[in-house]
């Protein structure tokens, strides 16, 4: 009986589950999800100490993977050691002291950076300084970090910023114009849009700070500040007062150079006022000579507190005699065509600042601005080459090279400089970076030369108070011509000559501890002794000497490493299969230039070559290919910048002599098809053009006719355009022959300041190699002006 009820029972319930509603069903589904969602939100992250990943059920990660071997006792014990480093972690580690930065990291760059780092993962960070001190400026930080460190760099730099910040806000230099002014947003919209400059907002500010102290009323900056000097020396006067370094104030004065080229360029501005061209670089002449001052009262406030210590000329140039030996062998790499390492190429750039900085005295600033113009410009004079004599301005670095120090320059100038900047960079600036860029800090490199030899820094002014020290013992004159050396500059009424120079530099060579006394000509590369002193190095290069890269070759086994001298390792024959790989790599590309090949053409290639391994995939290939840019020039966004900006770098103005006057040489190479430079000038009409020649055959080489659909035009280029009136363009100089021309004219419509404007580009006929002279083509001109006499055209 009882057995029959429990069977009637279990019927029920089972004929009740059949009958049970989907929604039910769904709802205690939903209702599980949510608890095991709810579950896995509320559970701990822990760290494997073993992988460093993070774990949300750390016992099972490590069964199956880290400590599967382990027994269960031994994984326990790591679940319990893991969640106690990261409840120590949670309670300690998570937050940092931004003095405690300050210590660690003294290089300011480095600091911000890693604060923003760690904020971006989500540290807490005490005693942070507010927002805008935490800006970057890319041309500023670097020289307050490196040329122009004082003693307040030592300090805590969160009080020393709050300091400074409440001073000027005591002195009324902290005010600022509106955000919304006119003048001041198109200047925004200048540095973001024209210049790229990332620290737009810092640059405005100084503009706005220093414009307010000169136009304390009003809310729109006017450009009456050009004619009040004397307010613009009280400003910077007060902020040296506010214990703001040096290069902070330096940061002023580049700020309102650039908001003085902005201005330059408002053809708006030009018309209202036809001499703020001029107004404009007097006043930045006015800003340098005031910026001198300043350094001047800089290096008298400091020179009193480092005159203890100051290390000698030979502890200075120390740097030097250690890092030769490996000079001499890039060097001798260099000479004999062998593959250098970007390493390597690096090490010869900081070796070739290095002999600015530390046995020419120049200081890091003036090594930056070092152009490929000024190199071309260079004079042989009294069996050395002079750099820095200008005809037309002062120059920033005057100084007498030694035959040697010309012939590593000059390596350097052909055989790294152009294969950094490539086809497609723009640089004018002599020492550049692998990437093609302008060196961002020379102090930063001369740091780096000597910590990859274990020594000391030695900064550029240790150096010249170590020569002004020693120069104190010569003769007045021949102290006087030092200090002038010295001096990295000259004024116009006191130029020197480049004898003197060179008379300057022997001085200082003969001084007591120079590197000069111990100095190895490089023509003791060729003797024996010099090659076994290097032939011990078993560098990279070596090995490259030994086992060539091809592309047909193999990879050296290791017996035939071991047996030639070279480590066990695969590091070099590592090196050796990307070498070859890449080789291989800009072959196949090579092969396939007007379309895109298909994987069976790559394949069929790869195996006419009989490779069997190290080779890219055809597949590679085919996504590594691009096709030819379809943009056309008038459409270029850079070529229309370089018209109106007149921007265009790789060349340079040459004196050719008395017969033939001045030319322009390429500084870079430049690829058949390349557009090099425009030449740039008011377009008038021809007519107008030929009423000039007439009694002026002297100037008429300035004068470009050229034809546009059925118009007869002209560009006039003797004294400049009104966009850049005080610009000596190149395209000017260039001149014009029916011989072995290397360039062609291209007339072109450009939209140029949102207006169509007929432009005259010069294009390459072939492979412009470096110190090049540029000669364009003058036979499409005689053919759009047939019976006209222009037989000047080839004077």
């Amino acid at each position: 009986m009882l057995t029959a009820e429990k069977q009637t029972k279990k019927k029920k319930q089972t004929n009740s589950s059949r009958h049970s509603s989907p929604a039910s069903d769904v709802l205690t589904a939903v209702m599980m999800m949510e608890r095991e969602n709810k579950r896995s939100a509320e559970r701990k992250i822990v760290h494997c100490l073993q992988c460093y990943k993070p774990q949300k059920t750390l016992s099972v990660h490590l069964a199956r993977v880290c400590m599967k071997k382990s027994t269960a006792e031994e994984r326990a014990e790591q679940v319990k050691k893991a969640k106690a480093s990261s409840r120590e972690w949670i309670w300690k580690n998570r937050t940092w002291n931004y003095q405690q930065l300050c210590e660690l990291l003294p290089d300011r760059r480095s600091r911000i950076a890693m604060v923003k780092e760690l904020l971006r993962r989500g540290f807490f960070i005490m005693n942070q300084p507010e927002e805008s001190d935490m800006v970057l400026n890319p041309e500023g930080d670097s020289a307050s970090d490196d040329d122009a460190t004082t003693a307040e760099s030592f300090r805590d730099p969160l009080t020393v910023s709050h300091s400074v910040r409440s001073k000027m806000k005591e002195a009324g230099l902290h005010d600022k114009f509106p955000a919304q002014a006119k003048l001041l947003v198109d200047f925004k919209k200048y540095l973001t849009v024209s210049k790229k400059v990332l620290n737009w907002k810092q640059e405005v500010d100084n503009v706005s700070r220093f414009l307010r102290y000169l136009q304390p009323t009003g809310i729109e900056p006017s450009l009456d500040f050009l004619s009040k000097t004397k307010e613009a020396q009280d400003f910077l006067t007060a902020l040296k007062r506010t214990d703001m370094s040096s290069a902070t104030v330096h940061n002023y004065i580049k700020s309102m150079n650039r908001f003085l080229e902005y201005l330059t360029l408002r053809l708006d501005f030009q018309k209202r006022d036809p001499q703020l061209p001029t107004n404009c670089q007097r006043y930045t002449k006015i800003l340098e000579t005031l910026w001198k001052t300043v350094l001047k009262s800089h290096d008298e406030k400091t020179s009193d507190s480092r005159t203890e210590g100051t290390p000698c000329i030979k502890d200075c140039q120390k740097i030097l005699r250690e890092a030769k030996p490996d000079f001499l062998w890039i060097h001798e790499n260099l000479l004999m065509g062998k593959k250098v390492s970007n390493t390597e190429k690096t090490l010869y750039r900081y070796y070739c600042e290095a002999l600015l900085v530390f046995r020419h005295m120049q200081l890091p600033g003036a090594v930056e601005g070092f152009t490929d113009a000024d190199w071309v410009e260079r004079i042989a004079q009294g069996g050395r080459v002079v750099i820095g004599v200008r005809k037309e301005k002062t120059a920033s670095m005057q100084i007498a090279l030694t035959q040697d120090e010309e012939a590593c320059f000059q390596l350097y100038y052909k055989e790294i400089r152009p294969k950094n900047i490539g086809l497609k960079k723009f640089c004018q600036s002599f020492f550049t970076s692998t990437s093609g860029n302008t060196v961002h800090s020379v102090s930063q490199d001369m740091n780096r030369l000597h910590e990859m030899y274990k020594l000391t820094p030695i900064r550029s002014y240790d150096v010249r108070r170590a020569f002004e020290n020693a120069a104190e013992k010569l003769p007045a004159h021949q102290h006087e011509a030092v200090i002038h050396y010295l001096a990295h500059s000259a004024s116009a009424d006191r130029r020197p000559q480049p004898q003197d120079i060179v008379d300057a530099a022997l001085l200082l060579d003969s001084l007591k501890g120079t590197s000069s006394d111990d100095d190895t000509s490089l023509a003791e590369l060729s003797t024996a002794g010099t090659k076994e002193r290097y032939a011990s190095r078993k560098d990279f290069s070596a090995f490259l000497a030994r086992f060539p890269v091809l592309l047909e070759g193999q990879p050296p086994t290791k017996r035939q490493r071991v047996d030639s001298g070279f480590p066990e390792d695969r590091v070099f024959y590592d090196k050796w299969r990307a070498a070859q790989y890449t080789q291989r790599e800009e072959y196949l590309l090579s092969q396939f230039t007007h379309c895109k090949p298909s994987a069976s053409k790559v394949a069929r290639l790869i195996a006419q070559e009989g490779w069997k391994a190290n080779y890219p995939k055809p597949e590679e290939i085919q996504r590594l290919w691009k096709p030819a840019s379809t943009d056309t020039i008038e459409a270029d966004e850079l070529i229309i910048k370089c018209v109106f900006e007149q921007a265009w770098t790789g060349l340079a103005i040459k004196d050719f002599g008395a017969e033939e006057g001045l030319g322009v040489v390429a500084t870079r190479p430049f690829s058949k098809g390349d557009i090099v430079c425009d030449y740039h000038g008011k377009v008038i009409r021809a007519a107008e053009g030929m009423a000039m020649m007439e009694g002026h055959h002297d100037e008429a080489r300035y004068l470009f006719f050229f034809k546009a659909a059925q118009r007869d035009l002209c560009i006039d280029a003797r004294t400049g355009c009104d966009c850049h009136p005080d610009t000596d363009t190149v395209g000017r100089r260039i001149k014009c022959c029916s011989k072995r021309p290397n360039l062609e004219p291209l007339h072109c419509v450009m939209k140029v300041n949102g207006e169509d404007q007929d432009v005259i580009l010069f294009k390459a006929l072939q492979d412009i190699s470096i110190d090049t002279q540029l000669k364009f083509y003058s036979g499409g001109i005689r053919k759009s002006f047939l019976g006209l006499d222009l037989d000047w055209l080839d004077e």
